[in-house]
C-alpha cells in the first residue's frame, strides 16, 4: 500500500521531528516544516511593504510544502490558521494540541475562538498531555491521546560520569513547570547535597535567576543533542513540579535515568499508568535523592524507568497508528470511505 503523503507542519519540543525520523527508519517518508521555516520566530518591524517582504518566503515555503501533501499534521493550535492564507492549497489536516494551546489559550477570550476554529476544522484531533484531557474532549469529544513522543533511537546511553554526582533539573523555570515549588526544592537540595553532588539546570525561563540564587548552577541554553549528552552524564534527573511531565522528562526516562519530582503524577488517559519516579513532599524528595546518590544504577534498576517509558513514548511505536489515521483522513477527503 502506498504511504500517504504527509506534511508535519510546525513543531513543539521536537515531537514532529522525532515522528519524521522514526517514520523514516520504518521506510515511510514524511515532509517536515519546522517552526523556523513556518513563520518568523521574532517580531517583524517596519512598514507594510517591508513586513510583506519578510513574510513572503515563509508563505512560499508553506504553499510548496502543502501542495505536495495529501494530509497536513499541524502541531499547536495557533498554527492551523496559516493553512488558510490566500494561495495555500486546501488540504485536510490533523491537529495536535500540545499543551498551552488547549490548557490556557483555549480558556483565554483573546485566543478561544482561534483555537476552537482550529479544532473544529481538523479532520482528527490529538492532545499530548495527561492534564489536558478534559479540555481537549470538551473542545472536541473525539479527541485522541497522542503523547509527547521522543526519538529514542537517537538518545545516548545513560552513563553517569565523574567523581562528583550530578543532579539535573531537566525543565525550564516557568509557571507551566511548577517553578515556585521547583525553587523551594532547589533551595532544599542545595542545602542538603552539597558538596556531595552538583546541582545543575539550564538558564531558561523567568525563574532562572531565582534558581541561581537558590543554589543551582545554571548552564547556557544548548542544542538538543548537547542537552541529551548532559542528561546522559547526570546521575539523577529532577522532573517538573506538576501533575504532568513533558518531553524532557520522557527523554530522561527513556534513557533510564532515575528521576525525582515533587507531588504526584496523574495517570495516562489510555492505560492509567504513571511514571515510575521518586515523588512526594520536599522532604520526601530530598531524602530519596540523597539515598539515590549513593548508588544511582541501583535506583535505576529498582525504578525501571526505561522499561516503562520506551513502549509508551518512543515515536517508533506509534508510526503504524499514525499511518492508519492519515490514510483514513486522506481517503475520506477523496470521498472513498
Amino acid at each position: 500500500m502506498t504511504p500517504t503523503r504527509v506534511l508535519q507542519f510546525n513543531d513543539c519540543a521536537s515531537v514532529a521531528r522525532s515522528m519524521v525520523a522514526a517514520a523514516a527508519r520504518a521506510g515511510v517518508t514524511w515532509d517536515y516544516l519546522p517552526p523556523s521555516r513556518v513563520r518568523p520566530l521574532g517580531p517583524v518591524t517596519g512598514g507594510l511593504i517591508r513586513r510583506k517582504a519578510a513574510y513572503a518566503p515563509y508563505w512560499a515555503r508553506r504553499v510548496r510544502a502543502v501542495s505536495r501533501a495529501e494530509v497536513v499534521h499541524v502541531h499547536y493550535g495557533t498554527s492551523a490558521r496559516l493553512l488558510a492564507d490566500p494561495g495555500v492549497p486546501k488540504r485536510p489536516y490533523v491537529l495536535t494540541l500540545h499543551g498551552s494551546d488547549i490548557r490556557r489559550q483555549w480558556k483565554d477570550p483573546g485566543y478561544h475562538d482561534e483555537i476552537q476554529r482550529a479544532v473544529d476544522g481538523a479532520a482528527h484531533v490529538f492532545y499530548a498531555n495527561n492534564d489536558t484531557a478534559d479540555n481537549a474532549r470538551a473542545a472536541r469529544p473525539d479527541a485522541e491521546f497522542l503523547p509527547a513522543l521522543v526519538d529514542a533511537a537517537t538518545l545516548p546511553a545513560w552513563a553517569p560520569d565523574g567523581d562528583e554526582p550530578t543532579v539535573l533539573f531537566v525543565s525550564r523555570w516557568d509557571e507551566d513547570k511548577g517553578v515556585d515549588r521547583q525553587l523551594e526544592l532547589a533551595a532544599a537540595l542545595s542545602r542538603s547535597i552539597r558538596p556531595k553532588a552538583r546541582l545543575l539546570g539550564v538558564d531558561w525561563g523567568p525563574g532562572a535567576e531565582e534558581a541561581r540564587r537558590a543554589g543551582v548552577t545554571l548552564l547556557p541554553r544548548m542544542t538538543q543533542t548537547q542537552f541529551h549528552g548532559l542528561m546522559a552524564r547526570s546521575h539523577l534527573a529532577i522532573g517538573q513540579a506538576t501533575d504532568n511531565f513533558a518531553t524532557s522528562e520522557f527523554e530522561a526516562l527513556c534513557m533510564g535515568l532515575p528521576m525525582a519530582a515533587l507531588g504526584h503524577r496523574i495517570g495516562r488517559p489510555d492505560d492509567g499508568s504513571v511514571p515510575p519516579v521518586m515523588q512526594g513532599s520536599v522532604d520526601d524528595v530530598v531524602s530519596q535523592v540523597l539515598d539515590t546518590l549513593d548508588d544511582a544504577p541501583a535506583a535505576a534498576r529498582r525504578l525501571g524507568s526505561s522499561a516503562w517509558a520506551l513502549p509508551r513514548y518512543d515515536a517508533a511505536s506509534y508510526i503504524p497508528m499514525l499511518e492508519s489515521r492519515y490514510r483514513i483522513v486522506a481517503e475520506s477527503a477523496a470521498g472513498t470511505c
